[in-house]
């Protein structure tokens, strides 16, 4: 679970930095572009640290390695070709298809194994939901970033660019939930 923190700080970090590219006239574009960017690849490495000490069994964590080696080497291509000057929502995409793998691999084991165990009441199940949710649903927004901007007025590209900040505050309110279990567990 202090994996889990580490991620959550890192997204903490990437809402900051946009916030200050947003609001703050004299802070560098190119510098937040920059910071946005090496913590997408923060973001992946320790989301892979988390699955790899969730999924416990060898042929999920050989899967998972490889996977991310390949994502980690794709998104960083990516992030090359297109520059680090600009947030590169491609990347993005390309790491919320990784994120999405995992999650289903976390689901196959959890499924696989599954007793009398009540789900609602498991944290782990409550931040992979989190996860998957919001890695599947943003991930046309993302994916198809260029084609959006060139089709819709800018208004109502920005508009339809809110909907993945609505799943961002979702997706936490899976992590509040899981957070609670943890208190829950901790009572019983």
């Amino acid at each position: 679970m202090k994996v889990f923190f580490v991620c959550i700080v890192i997204a903490l970090l990437v809402s900051v930095n946009s916030i200050f590219g947003l609001f703050l006239p004299k802070y560098n574009l190119k510098i937040c572009f920059f910071i946005q960017n090496i913590l997408f690849l923060l973001d992946l490495f320790f989301w892979g640290l988390f699955f790899l000490k969730v999924l416990r069994d060898k042929k999920s964590q050989r899967i998972m390695k490889v996977l991310f080696a390949i994502t980690f080497s794709i998104a960083a291509f990516i992030l090359y070709i297109n520059g680090m000057a600009k947030v590169n929502l491609q990347a993005l995409a390309v790491i919320n298809i990784c994120k999405t793998i995992f999650c289903i691999l976390f689901y196959h084991h959890l499924f696989k194994i599954i007793s009398i165990q009540n789900l609602f009441k498991d944290p782990l199940f409550w931040i992979v939901t989190g996860v998957i949710f919001y890695s599947c649903l943003s991930l046309p927004f993302y994916g198809l970033n260029n084609y959006i901007k060139l089709q819709f007025p800018p208004l109502i590209a920005t508009n339809i660019f809110s909907i993945s900040n609505m799943l961002i505050i979702i997706k936490y309110l899976f992590f509040i939930k899981a957070f609670l279990c943890t208190i829950n567990l901790r009572r019983v």
